[in-house]
């Protein structure tokens, strides 16, 4: 009797603690910062006006594309990230001696998932710019953006396979803020410098990088993304220790379009974030590529990025097309390897400590759903119930939603807001997008299919196009293997006409699969 009164007790504690929970969960929207209505714009990087125009350097852009366009073939507009130099003797900024440094991976075994999950509470600050035209981002889009984090770094993202490597990293919007109060994990402000990705707006946001992972979405300079630092190189737990996403290409579906509309550019910056290079960083691997290259031995080595889905400019073997710290389409990428999972967990380890928390593994279909059938409901109170109170030991229980060592009320009024069936995507319903056409690949974006057309597909190998080796007067040739190879050099032979240069390039012997 004596149990069953505590119980009671209990339930009417948390329901009350619910209704708080509810109370604070009504907003849509909360604002924080100030309105920056008069600013200096910082001339040499770009300025996105409230007409859409973009202003640098004195000049003035109808749109984000023609600003690209006008920076030439050199500037890296899908990572700003940058890469550290290569090292001497003493390593690359004179950072080494760990097993995830900027010089090396030793990826041992105590870097497996099998020792344990690490859990990362994140804040998402979304900015905005003065009048709110521009940056708006809603709560369920930032939630979903969250889901397919998980997925990716859980190996089951809309692209992977049976057998791709788990993390054992997950992350939660915080359900804590760093004065303890209750919070969605998200913040929202109104400022023009800052929504430039000007003036150092993470001085007044951030919430203690040592503890949270703190996501900005901003106009990223122009690009789609970026961390400012890597862990290794000393700044890790600093003020401005962040990861920066361009709002248009921020969760599913952002406005910025196909092919970078599946979430992923989160995916890729947060690899960043826990210490990985890019899959073709510094070229092709030399003799120890532990130490060379993205400093992986598991990803093949290739000397420049992918781009759509196809493979170029291999080092050796097949080019990591599907790897998400390469360039490919987002629709193509599933996977970080085992090599770079051990990684990111030493990384953790070592560099971020502060930042994660062991816990159970509690991998949900949807938030709260703690036996995994794709209910929330009593079966999972019961099981939360079971857990009520502080956490034995260290390790985070399945069911303390806000990580704050506790199950209470407040992980109780998280279970009731989200009582019932999981809900589908919205892509879940959808059979198959498949169009017949080889030509595209194509897959589906909130309900919606989408077909990207392969290039070159159709032009290269088709016999009315001529000879590799003569100039033909048309796009493409007749050799498909051949005909791939030199477009993929120079797309000029493939999407205008194929000339003396692209003759001469297949007769180069540069080219193995020009044989002729």
């Amino acid at each position: 009797m004596r149990v069953r009164i505590s119980r009671v007790i209990s339930v009417s504690m948390v329901i009350g603690a619910t209704l708080c929970l509810i109370a604070f969960d009504a907003p849509a929207r909360q604002d924080v910062g100030t309105r920056a209505m008069s600013r200096t714009i910082d001339p040499l990087r770009p300025w996105q006006h409230v007409d859409g125009r973009i202003e640098h350097r004195r000049q003035f852009f109808e749109s984000w594309d023609a600003w690209r366009i006008a920076q030439g073939s050199e500037f890296d507009y899908r990572c700003g990230t940058s890469m550290p130099p290569l090292g001497g003797a003493d390593g690359v900024a004179g950072f080494v001696g760990s097993d995830c440094d900027l010089e090396q991976t030793v990826p041992s075994e105590e870097y497996d998932p099998m020792h344990g999950d690490l859990v990362i509470p994140v804040v998402v600050h979304v900015i905005q710019n003065d009048d709110a035209s521009l940056g708006w981002i809603d709560r369920a889009t930032v939630e979903h953006q969250i889901r397919i984090l998980n997925d990716d770094f859980s190996g089951v993202g809309v692209s992977s396979n049976e057998g791709t490597a788990a993390s054992g990293i997950r992350f939660v919007l915080a359900g804590v803020d760093p004065d303890g109060g209750s919070t969605i994990g998200i913040t929202w402000s109104q400022n023009s410098t800052w929504f430039n990705d000007q003036g150092e707006y993470w001085n007044e946001l951030a919430w203690d990088p040592n503890r949270y992972l703190n996501i900005y979405t901003t106009t990223a300079g122009g690009g789609f993304g970026y961390v400012n630092e890597f862990p290794a190189a000393g700044f890790a737990g600093e003020t401005p220790d962040r990861v920066v996403i361009n709002w248009r290409t921020f969760g599913e579906g952002g406005t910025y379009g196909s092919p970078q509309d599946l979430g992923r550019i989160l995916t890729h910056e947060t690899g960043h974030y826990l210490g990985l290079f890019h899959t073709f960083q510094d070229g092709c691997d030399g003799a120890d590529c532990w130490m060379s290259g993205d400093r992986i031995c598991d990803t093949p080595s290739h000397a420049s990025p992918n781009v759509e889905c196809s493979s170029a400019d291999s080092c050796r073997g097949e080019d990591p097309v599907s790897n998400f710290m390469n360039y490919s389409w987002q629709v193509c990428m599933s996977e970080f390897t085992t090599d770079q999972v051990r990684r990111m967990r030493c990384t953790i380890q070592t560099y971020r400590p502060e930042v994660a928390r062991w816990t159970e593994q509690c991998a949900y279909t949807c938030e709260c759903d703690l036996n995994r059938d794709g209910q929330v409901n009593g079966s999972d109170l019961g099981l939360m119930l079971g857990k009520m109170g502080p956490a034995d030991g260290e390790l985070i229980n399945c069911g303390d939603f806000n990580l704050d060592g506790m199950i209470d009320g407040n992980d109780f009024g998280r279970m009731l807001i989200s009582w019932g069936d999981c809900v589908a995507g919205p892509c879940d319903t959808i059979g198959t997008c498949n169009d017949g056409d080889d030509c595209t690949i194509d897959y589906c974006v909130e309900g919606k299919c989408v077909s990207l057309a392969i290039p070159f597909c159709g032009i290269c190998g088709d016999p009315e196009a001529g000879s590799c080796y003569e100039s033909n007067g048309s796009p493409g040739c007749s050799e498909m293997d051949c005909c791939e190879a030199i477009c993929n050099s120079d797309p000029y032979c493939c999407a205008i006409t194929w000339d003396a240069a692209c003759k001469n390039k297949a007769l180069s012997g540069n080219f193995p699969e020009c044989d002729g």
